[in-house]
């Protein structure tokens, strides 16, 4: 319990939200501020209560943590939220919903809407604009409000140095991913004086991952990666297991180079077409000859664009299930 309570006393905040990563847009703007803060070494932490078995860490944050921010009125559907901030005042609660949200909130859950108007009064209520911290003023009575108005990420434009290769990975930073290998792969191209710089487009998944290799260039986690995979002379999937990664499929569509290790799905797509390579063992030294292979022959880019199309395109997915749910009639030679 003493290391439990530790650990959470020294997050300086934690962000909870309900409906990270849904259709809506409430909650990018707190994530693009928590991925900020992380990457430039804050001690925070991020809980996504949509997923399962963090119901023990919500009761741990609750318990020990020293600041901690709930995003958007959905955190008041739940119970649980509820009372979180009424067993803790100092609690920040980040709001981006309107009269129309709020009304409707009140008609559905009448209850919880009583408790939700205690809480503001008494809890710092951060508000996305100023025509919303009037609207809580005047109709709830709210005293501790500051204006935090919502952020868009600026398209990233990276300027990769036109002398060198540059070799790019997206993904989180983690074992999975193959952070040892496409380290030791951007070592050993450095010993070998060869002139290729290596970016590595994700965030940091763990913290116990040790020290980066100062060879690659972290960029942390990113809006819009694309535009890094855009400039880049390869993407290299470093992935010792990966079923079909996106990012992988991005590039091709991009008409990239791609390095790939044989025991991923993407190896079987790509096998075979110029400008593309599969390594067999798992090694430094087999990924890095592939990659001086691709670098030195001219890319099929036709090739990589045409299997996207047909094999991994949103009209392709859209085909073969409609097919096999049986919304459409298979084609000629379908099973």
């Amino acid at each position: 319990m003493k290391r439990l309570s530790k650990f959470y006393q020294s997050r300086k905040l934690v962000v909870i939200g309900y409906d990270f990563h849904s259709e809506g847009g409430a909650w990018r703007s707190i994530y693009r501020f928590f991925r900020q803060v992380e990457a430039d070494g804050q001690p925070v932490m991020l809980l996504d209560r949509n997923k399962q078995g963090t119901f023990r860490q919500l009761l741990a944050v609750v318990c020990f943590s020293p600041k901690i921010l709930f995003n958007g009125l959905g955190t008041f559907y739940r119970w649980e939220g509820i009372f979180a901030c009424l067993l803790r005042k100092d609690i920040l609660i980040y709001l981006h919903d309107t009269a129309y949200m709020v009304e409707g909130y009140a008609r559905r859950h009448p209850w919880k809407f009583r408790l939700f108007r205690l809480m503001l009064k008494r809890n710092i209520i951060l508000c996305v604009s100023e025509q919303m911290q009037t609207y809580y003023r005047n109709e709830f009575g709210v005293t501790r409000s500051q204006v935090i108005h919502e952020a868009v990420a600026l398209p990233a434009s990276p300027d990769f140095d036109p002398n060198f290769r540059h070799i790019v990975m997206v993904g989180s930073v983690d074992e999975r991913k193959g952070v040892k290998l496409f380290s030791a792969v951007a070592e050993s191209a450095e010993k070998q004086g060869l002139p290729w710089k290596f970016h590595w487009i994700g965030a940091l998944a763990s913290q116990s991952l040790g020290a980066l290799s100062r060879n690659v260039r972290w960029w942390g986690w990113q809006d819009t990666p694309l535009e890094f995979v855009k400039q880049a002379d390869s993407f290299f999937l470093s992935s010792v297991d990966d079923p079909l990664p996106l990012a992988c499929l991005e590039a091709l569509a991009l008409g990239k180079r791609c390095v790939v290790y044989r025991r991923t799905g993407i190896a079987e797509l790509i096998d075979g077409i110029r400008g593309c390579a599969v390594y067999e063992n798992y090694s430094a030294a087999d990924a890095l000859q592939a990659l001086e292979k691709i670098l030195n022959e001219t890319p099929d880019s036709s090739a990589m664009v045409r299997i996207i199309e047909e094999k991994a395109s949103v009209v392709a997915l859209t085909a073969q299930i409609q097919q096999i749910v049986g919304l459409v009639e298979p084609s000629e030679g379908g099973r």
